[in-house]
């Protein structure tokens, strides 16, 4: 088992409330676009899988996008000796457009997207028509990969030691991905825990939502979920995972 985290692109001076629910921070951060890359007895699993090019995300997202050249999705990958071909999985913990906008590149993989997730991506309400890039003129990038998309519900093991889990709240069909590795169990956990300042190790009703959440009861039922899951939680967007010993190994 080896999971190995690529960045590929950055939004620089978020400021923490966008990700913390109710929060008065003056803080700013960068959130760290990451896609992960699972090989498990001779499986290819890549989770997310970031965006488009900066000038896209400018110019359809209010955020300062930046990557650099070595950050490409495509050149992470062959840096590592990983032909965009050879990947059998992508799982899409959600289908907002940071999070699925490569699909396309895997062209032999089976992308998993939760079936809520796939029911909401193609109407959400008006206030999430952005995130999902349901724009005039503009079809969202995760469609070009729309024949090899399937709906799944509930956990799901795709190879040994890899399971999706369901972890709605942050969108009506987040998911993250369970993975048990020789040290422990770990939770790559999507949006719904995006930044460690939503997540309480010691007491998930401690937890803060994300500030973006379709549904904040489902928030919460998700925070007791991954409680009982006794794993250590890798938040989506936060440059501290990369200090994780699931990375290390």
């Amino acid at each position: 088992m080896k999971v190995t985290p690529f960045r590929v692109g950055r939004s620089r001076d978020v400021p923490l409330p966008a990700a913390v629910y109710g929060s008065a921070s003056d803080e700013t951060i960068d959130i760290i676009m990451f896609m992960f890359v699972i090989e498990s007895a001779g499986t290819r699993v890549i989770v997310d899988t970031g965006t488009l090019a900066p000038e896209y995300v400018r110019r359809h997202h209010a955020y300062d996008f930046a990557r650099d050249p070595e950050e490409t999705p495509e050149t992470v990958l062959r840096q590592a000796g990983i032909e965009p071909d050879d990947i059998d999985y992508v799982v899409n913990t959600h289908l907002h457009w940071d999070h699925c906008s490569n699909n396309a590149l895997f062209r032999n993989a089976r992308v998993l997207v939760n079936r809520r997730e796939l029911e909401y991506a193609i109407n959400p309400l008006p206030i999430h028509e952005r995130a999902y890039e349901k724009l005039p003129g503009l079809q969202a990038p995760w469609m070009s990969a729309w024949d090899r998309t399937e709906a799944i519900t509930g956990e799901q093991r795709i190879c040994p030691g890899v399971t999706v889990v369901p972890m709605p709240g942050h969108t009506p069909g987040s998911q993250g991905v369970l993975v048990e590795a020789d040290n422990g169990r770990y939770l790559l956990a999507g949006d719904a825990i995006g930044v460690y300042e939503n997540w309480d190790s010691g007491d998930w009703r401690q937890s803060v939502a994300p500030t973006i959440h379709t549904n904040l009861i489902e928030c919460y039922e998700t925070f007791e979920y991954v409680a009982a899951l006794d794993c250590e939680v890798i938040p989506s967007h936060d440059h501290r995972a990369l200090t994780s010993p699931l990375f290390q190994s």
